[in-house]
């Protein structure tokens, strides 16, 4: 029976316990809500790196056209697009993107040694599960919290519970401490309707730099956005086409 576990935030991941393991980073406000987002907009594919000097470096490789999305602390980055899922217009041609974030990325690079990688959010959460659970090995699932800057994020362990609700509603898994905890916290969430997420610390820093309207963007497209998106080679890209059942 496969194990699920739960990391609290990207800072105590081994990444070489990874290694043979199917592994998620959940950065629900917001670089993981904005990958899924910049898919749905036909952006692909993605490219998370840790920071602003990476993104610029990895621009100057690119032979089509590009986005640059980044933020440090919360703050905007000069010459980069806010990663703000409100933000986001529509790509009449398909648009590579490059993106940065303090959290979420920064999570991806260090989860990017897992068996597969997953990026999500409650708006795709469901999917995630729905992918994990197709999966016939018998490889442990671990759930990254993406954390706020070395810090606990109530936000991205709902997400995690979200994932935990969705595999056990599809099977048998043997559930570590943090992923029962993190399935009834999602539970209560959810009854609340997201509201208390909107209390969280992430959500305090957004409003402070007039980013409330993404937070509410997020909740407002739960279990939404039909994205999988999925790390390969060294870039993100979408897998919801490969999807079978009544999501397929």
């Amino acid at each position: 029976m496969r194990k699920v576990h739960v990391i609290t935030q990207k800072e105590v991941v081994c990444e070489q316990k990874l290694e043979g393991c199917a592994a998620v980073v959940i950065d629900v406000f917001l670089a993981t809500s904005t990958i899924a987002f910049l898919l749905k907009h036909n952006y692909e594919p993605i490219y998370a790196v840790k920071d602003s000097e990476s993104a610029l470096a990895l621009a100057t490789q690119q032979k089509g056209p590009y986005v640059l999305l980044g933020e440090t602390q919360g703050e905007s980055i000069e010459g980069f697009q806010y990663p703000d899922p409100c933000l986001i217009e529509l790509s009449e041609l398909q648009t590579s993107a490059i993106i940065c974030s303090t959290n979420g990325t920064r999570a991806i690079e260090k989860a990017a040694k897992a068996k597969v990688l997953y990026i999500s959010s409650i708006i795709n959460g469901h999917l995630i599960a729905e992918r994990l659970h197709e999966q016939t090995d018998d490889s442990s699932i671990v759930l990254i919290c993406s954390g706020n800057d070395d810090r606990f994020s109530m936000e991205d362990f709902v997400g995690a519970g979200q994932i935990v609700e969705h595999l056990m509603s599809r099977g048998e898994y043997v559930l570590s401490d943090s992923s029962k905890l993190a399935r009834d916290t999602y539970q209560k969430s959810l009854a609340n309707s997201f509201q208390n997420l909107l209390d969280c610390e992430t959500a305090s820093l957004l409003r402070s730099f007039d980013f409330a309207e993404s937070m509410d963007l997020v909740i407002r497209n739960h279990e939404k956005v039909e994205i999988i998106p999925v790390f390969t080679g060294n870039k993100i890209v979408n897998d919801y086409s490969k999807a079978v059942g009544s999501n397929g």
